[in-house]
């Protein structure tokens, strides 16, 4: 009697510590789930980073001006280790029109260290709606945009001549680039089509004075424009070349009587200051 006594209790002995080592694995088991589910979301944050790593491309066009600040300070820190993004951005036709903009703007900032991307720029050049960001951009990028503005210039679209003229006309203000490569074409644009590309010709036939011979004459050309507002650019850009506009006296005489009151009246006021400086000779 005893010993059936005792091969039972040692039976329920055996029971319970298998039972308590079943509860332990399913403890350590559930510790086991609890960690893994725990720690996942620790791990989500990165990958939305990683997701997200080109919001500070996007934050250049923020409206606000701390977002701005901080996505500029991000570009500079980055340096040409942005170009990849900047470049596929700009590759990418289905992009957000505000992102290829955003990524023309990384260009303009990074100026020449955006060399690389200069087809890409150019690509958008050729795209009116992304001209004024693209040749804005291509006049910070130095003397190797040249032949894409050049070759801008030529193009069917007013927009991006005028806009390519442009970007010539302030690259040669930032970069040391031959007059003859810039000049030229300015007096060449004289003759545009568009009144707008005329205009900005004019204009920086008045910024860029590097020969002045020929620049005065195409100015006196540019006088007789059709359009007022060439008129107007023109008689403002002979004051800048002070006494060497003296050969443009007749035509500004004449551009006094313009039917224009504005154009009249910056004829008048250049033909008086080419008066005082010649009085100071």
């Amino acid at each position: 009697m005893c010993i059936r006594h005792l091969a039972l209790t040692r039976d329920s002995y055996n029971k319970a510590v298998w039972r308590f080592v079943a509860l332990l694995l399913a403890l350590v088991a559930g510790v086991g789930v609890a960690v893994w589910y725990y720690r996942a979301p620790n791990e989500g944050p990165v990958r939305v980073i990683a997701r997200n790593d080109d919001r500070w491309l996007d934050d250049l066009l923020s409206r606000s001006p701390k977002d701005v600040d901080a996505a500029t300070a991000e570009l500079e820190q980055r340096g040409t280790a942005a170009l990849p993004l900047i470049r596929r951005t700009l590759q990418d036709p289905a992009a957000d029109p505000a992102h290829r903009k955003a990524a023309l703007k990384a260009c303009a900032i990074l100026g020449a260290r955006a060399a690389e991307a200069i087809p890409d720029v150019a690509s958008a050049l050729a795209d009116k709606d992304y001209s004024p960001e693209a040749a804005l951009a291509l006049s910070f990028m130095g003397s190797p945009a040249v032949p894409a503005l050049r070759e801008a210039i030529k193009s069917d679209e007013p927009v991006v001549r005028r806009e390519a003229l442009r970007s010539l006309g302030k690259l040669r203000e930032r970069a040391s680039i031959d007059p003859q490569l810039v000049v030229p074409l300015l007096l060449q644009s004289l003759d545009d089509p568009d009144p707008a590309v005329r205009n900005v010709a004019v204009t920086y036939l008045g910024i860029v004075r590097d020969i002045p011979d020929k620049s005065v004459v195409g100015l006196i050309k540019a006088l007789a424009d059709e359009e007022p507002e060439v008129r107007l650019a023109a008689a403002g850009a002979l004051s800048a070349y002070g006494l060497l506009a003296e050969p443009a006296i007749p035509a500004l005489k004449k551009a006094t009587n313009d039917p224009d009151e504005e154009v009249k009246r910056e004829a008048g006021r250049t033909l008086v200051h080419l008066s005082e400086l010649k009085q100071k000779t």
